[in-house]
């Protein structure tokens, strides 16, 4: 009995410091980079792709930063989201992003939702 008690006061303890918090970004897109299959530079990111965002005011401080631009993560396969990604930033148009910020791809936040404004 007195196992199980602490069990759950310890799973208690643990879920309550971990908040996962979600973060709804309207900015512009700065560069965008995609790290090719073959390459032998940050072989960690083979097909994937990063993009900054310029600015944001509401951004999470456990996500980095290069060059000024807050980074977020897209996956390989997300070709849609790299059109959009494209689109957005030829028209210069601004972009929704939608983060959580325990969700990462390597130690960027990773993409959730994008959306053309």
């Amino acid at each position: 009995m007195i196992k199980n008690s602490l069990f759950f006061l310890f799973v208690i303890s643990v879920s309550s410091t971990v908040q996962a918090q979600r973060f709804d970004i309207t900015t512009d897109i700065g560069q965008i980079r995609y790290h090719e299959a073959s390459s032998t530079l940050s072989t960690s990111w083979k097909q994937k792709i990063w993009f900054g965002l310029k600015g944001p005011d509401n951004f999470p401080t456990n996500c980095p930063k290069y060059n000024d631009e807050h980074l977020i993560g897209v996956p390989s396969g997300n070709s849609e989201a790299v059109s959009m990604l494209l689109t957005a930033k030829t028209a210069g148009l601004k972009v929704l992003v939608t983060i959580d910020d325990t969700v990462k791809l390597g130690s960027y936040c990773r993409l959730q939702y994008l959306t053309i404004k």
